[in-house]
Parts: structure tokens; sequence; C-alpha cells
């Protein structure tokens, strides 16, 4: 019987064409238009970065060193491991490191420019607001952090660190390198405190300037991202789309007279779910088919990739049913229409279909994997750079207990039998 009901409900469906049609070629026609629009922003190889750093230093690092030298001639251990020292520091003096290896080096050199200033001029370059970042290095800095680490002494030298709050892209490009630097340098506090011989050598502290994801894993192109998130987002418009159809049965009576004949609601709410299950899942098919075709966008692991899509299908079917539901008890489709109206957009947003909401802040990717888009847009993301089925399995899992609550949630809200108006 229940294939009766889904034959029944496509007929619906497909009744009216032109609407149909609108929701599987206008998510094609965006894709073009915002892939072509946002190439140069998203598959740029080279950064718009543009960083000017200004080094104020309140000593002299040469001193530092020999001051450390002096001390270390008092120290009681061997000529030779004082000679081998000495030497070894000598290489990794911290701010000539950062001056010349992290902030001036070649490959950071299209995205920073340094410059270098006397402490009598830190207020007036405070006030100029040319300058991304602004680092001051305290006296005798060089020479505290060296007896920290290798003597053990406590007290950790800072350095001060003013950010021009008008450029905060390019000022935290700064912070980052300055926070990897220090994290790499503390290496040095590995050494063994109570003594040093020939076979300790103190770690090279160097920053590669490449610029990389953090995963290592090849970064989508535009159109690969926004083949994803369109989708994503106009498969939501289907609920409403459905549960404005569905409606349409009360309205004309057709409901009614399934009433007469004693057809359970939850058969009915069922056909509706699976129904959607399946117009969504061809609508996505499609729209990835033309995606393949025209820009090239392939699915490395076609096994996930149709595991990720029916757990989406399931989301949007317990949505549709939802909107359903909610419609026969107010006999409107006043809730479909602020669904698709408002609510989708709300949900594309968060989801991160418009640009990558994630490199907001960690909240944001958080609640962003909360929407069943952004949900199925993460696991689709992972699957186009390789990552295995295992890798994000819990995205897969949500969408499936999303569809399968909503569904509930819908038969308990749909109106009982002495409730239909």
């Amino acid at each position: 019987m229940i294939g009766q009901f889904i034959k029944k409900q496509f007929l619906i469906m497909i009744r009216n064409k032109q609407e149909l049609l609108l929701l599987l070629v206008m998510p094609f026609t965006l894709i073009s238009i915002l892939g072509f629009a946002l190439t140069s922003v998203m598959d740029s190889k080279k950064m718009d970065i543009q960083a000017k750093v200004a080094i104020v230093e309140h000593g002299n690092e040469q001193e530092d060193f020999e001051k450390f030298a002096n001390d270390v001639k008092n120290v009681q251990m061997p000529d030779e491991e004082k000679e081998f020292l000495l030497k070894q520091v000598e290489k990794m003096m911290p701010i000539s490191i950062l001056k010349q290896e992290i902030l001036g080096s070649k490959e950071l050199e299209p995205y920073i420019q340094m410059a270098e200033f006397q402490p009598s001029e830190l207020e007036e370059i405070r006030e100029n607001d040319k300058y991304t970042v602004i680092v001051e290095v305290p006296e005798y800095f060089s020479y505290t952090l060296l007896n920290h680490l290798i003597f053990g002494e406590k007290t950790k030298p800072k350095l001060s660190i003013y950010v021009n709050e008008g450029k905060e892209i390019t000022a935290q490009f700064v912070q980052e390198l300055i926070t990897e630097f220090q994290e790499q340098y503390s290496l040095i506090s590995k050494l063994d405190q109570a003594g040093l011989n020939e076979s300790l050598e103190l770690p090279v502290a160097k920053v590669k300037g490449e610029m990389e994801t953090v995963t290592k894993r090849e970064p989508v192109n535009s159109f690969t991202y926004y083949t994803v998130g369109i989708s994503v987002m106009f498969v939501l418009y289907l609920a409403s789309y459905i549960s404005s159809h569905a409606l349409q049965e009360k309205q004309s009576n057709a409901f009614h007279r399934l009433l007469l004949a004693n057809v359970p609601k939850n058969l009915y709410m069922a056909a509706i779910f699976i129904t959607s299950l399946i117009i969504a899942f061809f609508q996505l098919s499609l729209l990835y088919a033309l995606a393949a075709v025209f820009y090239s966008v392939k699915w490395p692991d076609l096994v996930s990739f149709i595991i990720v899509t029916l757990a989406l299908c399931v989301a949007v079917g317990g949505i549709g049913t939802f909107l359903t539901s909610l419609s026969y008890r107010i006999n409107s489709d006043n809730v479909s229409i602020f669904f698709s109206s408002g609510v989708v957009s709300i949900l594309a947003f968060l989801g991160g279909s418009y640009f990558p909401v994630s490199q907001m802040s960690e909240f944001m990717h958080k609640l962003g994997d909360m929407t069943p888009n952004g949900a199925g847009m993460t696991a689709y993301l992972k699957i186009l750079q390789g990552y295995d089925l295992s890798q994000f399995i819990w995205p897969v899992i949500y969408l499936c207990l999303f569809g399968f609550v909503m569904f509930v949630l819908s038969l308990l809200v749909f109106p009982k039998r002495g409730e239909m108006a």
C-alpha cells in the first residue's frame, strides 16, 4: 500500500513542473555565477596579505650574548663543554632568528615588511596607523631567556606585542608566526639542565614560511566549494516545496477521502518522508552530475558520497514531514513560506553555503555543524579532500538521527482525526 501512496505523492509533486524544474536548475546557475565570480578569491595561489612589522629593541642582543658567555665561564663544567655550549647558543640567539629567519625570511618577503626602530621612537610608531604589529623587545630579553632555558632560572622574559585593531587579518597572521616561533624555540627547554655533554645538541628553531592547510590536504577550489554549498542549501527548499504541495491535498479534500478509507496517518507521513528522500536524492545526484561534467567536480569515493547523500536526504525527508504536520495543524502554508523565505537563508549562512564560517571562530564552526546542511557540507568536503568515511562518520550519524527525530516529531504534531479543520 505504501508504494501506491509514494506514487501518488510523486504525481502531486511533478504536477507543477515549472517550480520543480526551478529547484533543479537554479542551484546549478548559482554555482556557475559564484564559482566564476569568486575564483580569484578562493583559488588564489598567493595570499593577499601585506603586513608591516616594527621591531623596537631596548637592549643589544650581542651584549646579552657576551654577558651570558661570562656567566658560562663561571659554571663548573669542563672547558670543552663550555665552548660547545657557547657555539650552539651563538647560533640560537632568539631575536636574531626572529628577524632574519622568520619575519625577514625570503619565503615571507612578499607578505611582510619589517623595520627596526629605536626605543625613543616607540610612541610615535604606536600612534602611526601604518604598522600592523609592533614587537617591543625588553632589555636583556635574550640573556634572561637563555638563563631560563639552559640554567633553569625562574624569570621568564616577555615580548610586548602591539596589534593594529584595524588590520585584524594581517595582525593575526603575524601573531601566529610569532607564536609558532616561540613554541619552536621552547624546544630548547628539553636540554638536560643538570648537565650538558657533547652528545647533546640544541635543536634548530626555524619556522618555515610555506603556506599550507593545517591537515596538508588539497584545498577545494571555488567551484567545488559552491557546488557543495549551494546544493545543501537548495535541497532544504525541497522540504518546503513538498510540505506546501502536501497541504493542497487537504485543501482539495483528497486527504479527507484517505481518512474515510481509514488510512493510518503513520503510513501517510511515511509516504511523504520517502517521497521527499527520493526527490532530494535525485536533485543532488543531478546537480553533482552536472558539476562533474562542466566543472570537473569529481568524487574520489563514490560509496562515501552515496552514504552522505542518503543521510542528508533522510534529514530533508524529516524536515519535509515536520513542515507538513505543522501546515496541517494550522491549516496554512505560512510555515512553509516562512521556512523557505527566512529559515533556509539563516541555515545556509550558519552552515557555510555562502562562505567558510569555520574560519570565523570555533564556536561558529560547531554551530554550523549542528545544522543539517552544515553537517552535510562538512561530510561532502571531507570526501573531496580524500578523507575516509570513518573520519567523518559523526556528521552522517547526526543527519540520520536528525531526520528520524524530525519524523517522530511530525507524527506527534500531526493533528488527530477529530482536530482536522
